[in-house]
C-alpha cells in the first residue's frame, strides 16, 4: 500500500495514519466476510 503522510504536526500525521488504519481494516473485514459468504445484518 504504500502510505505517504505530508502533514505539519505529530498529532495530524498520527491522526491520519489512524485513520489510514481504520479504512485498510474495515476493507479488509468486507473482503474476508464476502470471501466467507457471510452477510452482516
Amino acid at each position: 500500500m504504500g502510505l505517504f503522510i505530508r502533514t505539519i504536526g505529530l498529532a495530524r500525521a498520527r491522526t491520519k495514519i489512524g485513520l489510514a488504519n481504520l479504512t485498510y481494516n474495515m476493507k479488509r473485514i468486507v473482503f474476508l466476510e464476502r470471501k466467507a459468504g457471510i452477510v452482516p445484518v
